[in-house]
C-alpha cells in the first residue's frame, strides 16, 4: 500500500478545512512520524502548530512555516486536493500504510534475530521473536468504536438469557458455587491471580477452576513449573476422581468402587482438549503457545503455576520484571478473550501473625500484580496453623480483590485434598464459633 496519495490527500484536505473538528481530532491521534514523505511531514507539523495556536491555515500560513524545497510544494498540493469530504478516511489510511511499515520493520527485526540464532541461544531468541510478533498492531476496517444505544439490544439478549437461567455466553463460572451465584463467573478477559503459602490448596483450586471453565468451552492449557506432566495428570484424574492423591498411587489397596470412579474420571479427561506443559518458561513463551491453541478461538484459559518460577525479563528491580510479566499476561487476555489463571506465593510475613489470613499486602511484589489484576484469591485452611481448629474440613476463599464487585469470603470442603461445595450458612456458623474460641483463649492468657 503506496502512502504518499493518502498522505497528499490528507493534508490538502486539512489546508482546506482549516481548525475544522475533524483537523483537531485528527492531529490529537496522528503523529507526525506516520507520514512517510520528508515533505508532507513537515507540512502536517505546521499545521499541527498553528492549531494548536488557533491560528489561520490556509497555503499561504503553511508556506510560511516551512524551509527549502518544501515551501515549493505547498502550493501544488493544495491545489490538487479538490475536496475535504473524505478527510476522516485519509487520516485512517495514512495510519494504516503507517502500522504496516512498523509491522514490516518489526518482522525485519524478528527475522534477523532468527538469522543469527545458535545453538546457544535459540530459546531466547524465539522467545524474543514471539514477544515482537505479539506486539505487533495493525489499523484495520473490522474495529470501530460503537454507541453504546446501538449496543442495547444485544445486551437485553443477554439479560433475557439470565432471566430463563441460561448461560449468557459472556461469562465463565468458576465451580465454586457460592461465588458464581454472588459474582456470575469470571469475565473472559479477567487476569486471576490464586495466591496463598505452601499447603493452601492453590495448585487444587486452579485445576477446580480450570476444569470448570474447560467444561463450558473448549480447550485449556496448564503451565506447570513445579510439577512434572504425570504428576498434573495425576491431579487432574483426583480432581474428578474425588479420590485422594494417596490412593492413585497404591491402587493395591482400592476398593471397587475407587476403581469405577477412576474409570469414569479417565473417560471425561480423555474426552476433554486439556494440553500441560511442564517446563520454565517466559511470558513471551507462554503466549505464545497460547496463541497457537487458540488460533481457531478454542481456548477456554491459560493457568500458569506459577509466578514465582517463571523466568523473569531484564528488568533493574524485581517488582519491574514481574510488572512486565502481569501486564503482558493482562492484555494477552484482552486482545485473545482468554481468561488466564497465574498463581503465586505470598510473603513470609504470614507466618509471624497470630492471624494468618492473607492480605493483598502479602503479595510478593504486590504493586503490579495488585494493579493488573481482575481477581485476587487467597484459599487458607485454618487447620494447617491450628491442630484444635474446628474449621476441619473447611477452607475460606477469600477474594481480596474483584474488579466487578466487593471483596468477599466464600466457603468450600476440604475432603481427599479437594475442594468440595458446601452449605455456607453451616460453614458461617463453625467459623464464627472458631473465632470466639480463639478470642476466649486469647483472653485467658
Amino acid at each position: 500500500m503506496d502512502s504518499y496519495d493518502f498522505e497528499e490527500q490528507l493534508i490538502g484536505s486539512m489546508i482546506i478545512k482549516g481548525d475544522h473538528v475533524d483537523c483537531l481530532e485528527i492531529a490529537g491521534k496522528l503523529p507526525a512520524e506516520a507520514f512517510a514523505n520528508f515533505h508532507l511531514q513537515n507540512m502536517y507539523r505546521v499545521i499541527v502548530a498553528l492549531l494548536n495556536k488557533c491560528e489561520p491555515i490556509d497555503p499561504f500560513t503553511v508556506q510560511e512555516g516551512v524551509a527549502g524545497e518544501t515551501r515549493d510544494l505547498v502550493l501544488s498540493v493544495s491545489a490538487r486536493c479538490k475536496s475535504a469530504a473524505n478527510i476522516k478516511a485519509w487520516a485512517k489510511r495514512v495510519r494504516q500504510c503507517w502500522m504496516l511499515r512498523k509491522g514490516e520493520a518489526e518482522l525485519t527485526k524478528a527475522a534477523s534475530l532468527l538469522r543469527e540464532a545458535g545453538t546457544h541461544d535459540l530459546n531466547e531468541r524465539i522467545a524474543e521473536v514471539s514477544g515482537i510478533l505479539s506486539n505487533l498492531q495493525f489499523e484495520t476496517n473490522d474495529r470501530l468504536p460503537r454507541k453504546i444505544g446501538d449496543l442495547l439490544p444485544d445486551y437485553m439478549d443477554v439479560l433475557e438469557k439470565r432471566m430463563k437461567g441460561a448461560e449468557s455466553g459472556l461469562y465463565l463460572k468458576t465451580g465454586i458455587e457460592p461465588m458464581d451465584n454472588e459474582y456470575g463467573g469470571f469475565d473472559r478477559t479477567d487476569l486471576i491471580i490464586i495466591a496463598g503459602r505452601p499447603g493452601m490448596g492453590k495448585t487444587e483450586l486452579a485445576i477446580n477452576i480450570g476444569n470448570s471453565i474447560g467444561h463450558q468451552k473448549g480447550r485449556g492449557l496448564m503451565i506447570s513449573m513445579e510439577m512434572s506432566e504425570m504428576q498434573v495428570v495425576e491431579r487432574h484424574v483426583a480432581d474428578r476422581s474425588g479420590l485422594a492423591i494417596g490412593a492413585l498411587r497404591n491402587p493395591l489397596d482400592m476398593i471397587p468402587e475407587q476403581f469405577t470412579r477412576l474409570t469414569a474420571a479417565t473417560g471425561m479427561l480423555q474426552g476433554e482438549e486439556n494440553y500441560v506443559l511442564d517446563e520454565a518458561m517466559s511470558v513471551d513463551e507462554i503466549i505464545s503457545h497460547a496463541e497457537r491453541l487458540n488460533m481457531d478461538g478454542g481456548l477456554s484459559f491459560v493457568s500458569i503455576d506459577y509466578l514465582g518460577l517463571m523466568k523473569k525479563p531484564k528488568a533493574e528491580r524485581n517488582d519491574i520484571a514481574i510488572g512486565e510479566i502481569t501486564r503482558k499476561l493482562k492484555q494477552f487476555s484482552l486482545r485473545s478473550k482468554v481468561p488466564v489463571i497465574l498463581l503465586s506465593q505470598l510473603n513470609r510475613g504470614v507466618e509471624t501473625r497470630p492471624d494468618k489470613r492473607p492480605t493483598l499486602a502479602d503479595l510478593k511484589d504486590s504493586g503490579a500484580i495488585e494493579q493488573d489484576a481482575d481477581v485476587i484469591i487467597f484459599p487458607y485452611r485454618d487447620e494447617v496453623y491450628h491442630d484444635n481448629s474446628n474449621m476441619k474440613g473447611i477452607a475460606e476463599i477469600i477474594v481480596g480483590k474483584y474488579r466487578s464487585g466487593q471483596p468477599k469470603t466464600f466457603y468450600m470442603g476440604w475432603k481427599n485434598g479437594h475442594f468440595v461445595n458446601i452449605e455456607q450458612d453451616e460453614a458461617a456458623r463453625r467459623y464464627a464459633a472458631n473465632q470466639n474460641d480463639n478470642k476466649q483463649a486469647s483472653e485467658w492468657r
